[in-house]
């Protein structure tokens, strides 16, 4: 159980700070216990997670070293396209809900493949790709950033020297 003021991640917010627990009936679902997240990069927003939720697990922020570690060890040959739309929208669907930050960067890795392919071509992305690899962006981003003291537009030039891929 985390505890008021642990940063966390929350798998669609986000970086959060745990503002408070409380127990309170939201939503219909009888007396609970509630993480209140307030996501760092969205100060507008706050977010009411169930401290026992099964569906929404909250995870600790990486420290760097970890964070190096864990970009050094994904294959970036690792391929995880999907020919058919429905096909690749469930597959990557599961890759996000699944909160595994190697198949996260692989899902991304694997989209700019396709999306420098498709321009070579002049052909664009389907929407729901770009809006898949825009939210993987954001989890990766967001929280490396966190972590790494550093603005969230330089994670994915920081990914790519760490990758030797640039």
């Amino acid at each position: 159980m985390y505890k008021t003021g642990d940063t966390v991640l929350h798998p669609t917010a986000g970086v959060c700070t745990v503002k408070e627990i409380k127990s309170e009936n939201f939503a219909g679902l009888g007396k609970k216990n509630f993480y209140v997240l307030a996501p760092v990069y969205d100060s507008r927003q706050v977010i009411h997670s169930p401290v026992d939720s099964e569906k929404i697990t909250l995870k600790k922020v990486l420290e760097k070293d970890e964070i190096i570690s864990l970009i050094r060890s994904v294959d970036v040959n690792k391929n995880l396209w999907v020919d058919g739309d429905a096909a690749r929208k469930d597959a990557f669907k599961k890759v996000l809900k699944g909160g595994d930050r190697h198949e996260i960067i692989n899902l991304i890795i694997t989209i700019c493949e396709k999306q420098k392919s498709l321009e070579k071509i002049g052909k664009k992305l389907h929407l729901a790709d770009e809006r898949v690899l825009g939210e993987a962006q954001k989890i990766i981003h967001q929280e490396f950033a966190y972590a790494l003291n550093i603005e969230t537009s330089k994670i994915s030039q920081f990914i790519m020297k760490e990758l030797e891929l640039c």
